[in-house]
């Protein structure tokens, strides 16, 4: 798993539960069944999480006390650790009424067959032997789990990837708990692949879109004081270069007053975000040689230094590429936006990149910022941040809808490629996606996506995956453990 920090952190709860007939019969097996417990929680604590464990249910009123208490601790994601068999009716009502995802697992250790085996080994040891009836019983409860975790941890890797990618499941939920996402202006006219419904995300996702204006923001950025914004030009200064005129007729060298007016408005795009207690915003304005104009075309430094805190930004008003954005970067993955460029047929490379917002967190170096007398498509002038993500695995995540308004996730895996990047101010990256680009394409493209979508690092169509089990939503995969294959070129 990456090391990103996420902006909020899951609470996993975990019930560990033993069948009570067995404590007097089997010596140590009570210890033993809390002990394999134990060993569990600590895999979890591994990750960023805050972890709540039940003591050990071995009675019905038991399992109530604890699902009332997990109620209570608000968990985002629940594992049911069985060490060994248990009658289901021992732990199973009192979870009846926590609406969280949830998942079994046993984590026996191994057991020398060739050693004298002698009855309640299994016991003691742990075994499968409970949870055909576990999942049994679940289904026939209206609890469908979203997965069965099983395996000894120190003879296979697996068992402990299969919990990290759950414990980045949860932390994507507790981003969408409480969660405001702003949307200010409106999509850029014509992009029809990324209108939306307001009350859809919230049906889907529980992830509230409120509505902003421009006049709130042009307020805080008026009022921004000298302080904010030298603070502000301090900070700028400790994160990026500052880079002349390239090879590309439309950059020019940043000059002064467009670096202080950038300052300026991400002084009022950080009140903005902090007023409205936002996780994130899309938003696109166009105004007509006036303040507004100037303000939504001088953002892309102030969105940038956002992103890269987890609070995800997204361009020309595509909330659908926001959420996917919010999503990978409380994964752990980071995650910045993202659309085709030109495409490399003798590597079979397709470049990606944007003129914001970026994600500093998953960058390849010390990004720049570049001056632009032009946004491609757009009205205004100012700054741009210029980088490529880290060289490796990476992946495109985007949030799809169709005719009915229904939801999806399309993941495609491949590689951030090096080779040499263009200098126009915004984020490149060499992206291949398999030996056949023009076949990887019209695959995407044919998914019903947005024409943007969110680019992180890592290969993360298994946790994604997972994410779509415990949303109830379908996940499409394009492309799956892509590697790097050497320079195409020759």
């Amino acid at each position: 798993m990456q090391n990103i920090t996420t902006t909020k952190k899951a609470r996993i709860g975990i019930i560990h539960a033993g069948h009570p007939r067995y404590w007097d019969q089997f010596k140590g097996s009570r210890q033993q069944t809390i002990d394999g417990a134990m060993r569990f929680k600590k895999m979890v604590e591994k990750n960023p999480v805050d972890v709540v464990i039940t003591d050990l249910i071995d009675t019905t009123d038991l399992s109530f006390a604890a699902g009332r208490m997990l109620h209570d601790e608000g968990i985002d994601f629940l594992f049911i650790y069985l060490h060994s068999y248990v009658a289901s009716g021992y732990w199973l009502p009192g979870i009846k009424h926590l609406n969280v995802p949830m998942a079994l697992v046993t984590t026996p250790k191994h057991y020398d067959m060739e050693g004298e085996y002698i009855t309640g080994t299994a016991v003691r040891f742990g075994s499968p032997c409970q949870m055909p009836e576990a999942y049994s019983a679940m289904v026939r409860c209206g609890i469908t789990p979203c997965d069965y975790i099983f395996g000894e941890p120190d003879m296979d890797p697996q068992v402990q990837r299969e919990i990290d990618e759950w414990c980045a499941v949860a932390n994507a939920l507790a981003a969408y708990r409480d969660c405001n996402i702003g949307y200010m202006g409106h999509s850029y006219n014509g992009m029809l692949d990324m209108n939306f419904d307001p009350t859809g995300v919230t049906a889907n996702l529980g992830i509230y879109c409120k509505m902003l204006e421009m006049c709130e923001l042009a307020e805080y950025v008026e009022g921004a004081t000298a302080g904010e914004v030298k603070s502000k030009l301090d900070e700028m200064r400790q994160i990026f270069d500052f880079a002349g005129k390239s090879g590309d007729p439309i950059t020019a060298g940043a000059t002064q007053e467009q670096i202080d007016w950038a300052a300026r408005c991400a002084v009022g795009l950080e009140k903005l975000v902090a007023n409205n207690h936002l996780a994130g915003l899309a938003y696109y304005y166009e105004g007509l040689n006036n303040l507004y104009e100037r303000i939504g075309a001088n953002l892309i430094v102030g969105n940038t230094m956002l992103t890269s805190r987890g609070i995800a930004l997204a361009g020309e008003g595509d909330m659908k590429t926001c959420i996917a954005m919010k999503t990978t970067g409380a994964l752990g993955f980071g995650g910045s936006f993202a659309e085709f460029g030109i495409v490399d047929f003798n590597r079979q490379e397709v470049y990606v990149g944007h003129d914001g917002p970026h994600d500093l967190r998953i960058t390849d170096g010390r990004p720049c910022i570049r001056g632009l007398t032009l946004y491609h498509g757009k009205r205004g002038t100012g700054i741009s941040v210029e980088f490529s993500i880290k060289k490796g695995d990476m992946t495109m995540v985007s949030l799809a809808s169709d005719y009915n308004g229904r939801y999806k996730w399309v993941v495609a895996e491949g590689q951030s490629m090096p080779g040499r990047l263009p200098q126009i101010a915004n984020t490149v990256t060499r992206g291949y996606f398999g030996g056949n680009v023009t076949a990887f394409l019209k695959d995407w493209s044919m998914r019903g996506v947005c024409h943007h979508q969110s680019l992180c690092v890592g290969h993360i169509a298994s946790v994604m995956e997972k994410l779509g089990r415990a949303l109830g939503m379908p996940v499409e995969v394009v492309s799956r453990n892509v590697k790097n294959p050497g320079d195409l070129s020759k």
